[in-house]
């Protein structure tokens, strides 16, 4: 284990009480806290590169916005699938596109899985959203926000079938 070295910090009141109510699975003293709040800061500077570890720290990241939204979601009674499902899909996706990025060492092979396990992710989510369309009302907190959304994409959708088919002629 790496020797631990003793510091002490002024802390501002404000930051005080930040620190009392951050919460850090696993962390309940401030020194735990400290800890995780530095090993946090060290991972963005130097990149993570597991891509299990970087949706961990995207979902940390993201957990104060999500968890006032779902109280403001159970207080007024009224919930959007698509905006949950963001939450919970977008962490894997950027994780996958930050931590399995090819470098300069990789060839053309390691680009085409990286753009097919990225795509394969993409397409999942697009699916999911579509599925969202199915229902009237739609599980958004505007009813019509599907039909609104979908119909350009829908028509997009249409011409591109439409060159496929011809191509295909």
């Amino acid at each position: 284990m790496p020797k631990s070295i003793p510091i002490s910090v002024r802390l501002s009141d404000d930051d005080v009480a930040f620190l009392a109510g951050y919460e850090v699975q696993g962390a309940r003293t401030p020194s735990d806290k400290m800890r995780e709040i530095l090993k946090a800061a060290r991972e963005r500077e130097e990149g993570v590169q597991d891509v299990a570890a970087c949706e961990d720290l995207l979902r940390s990241m993201a957990r104060p916005a999500e968890k006032g939204l779902r109280q403001l979601q159970r207080e007024i009674g009224h919930r959007s699938d698509f905006v949950m499902k963001l939450y919970e899909r977008l962490p894997e996706m950027l994780s996958e596109l930050i931590a399995s990025a090819p470098g300069p060492e990789n060839g053309r092979e390691d680009l085409v899985r990286f753009e097919a396990a990225l795509s394969a992710e993409l397409f999942s989510l697009i699916e999911e959203i579509f599925d969202l369309g199915l229902t009237t009302p739609s599980r958004t907190y505007d009813p019509e926000l599907m039909n609104k959304r979908l119909e350009p994409i829908l028509e997009v959708a249409r011409l591109l079938d439409q060159k496929r088919q011809s191509r295909a002629d």
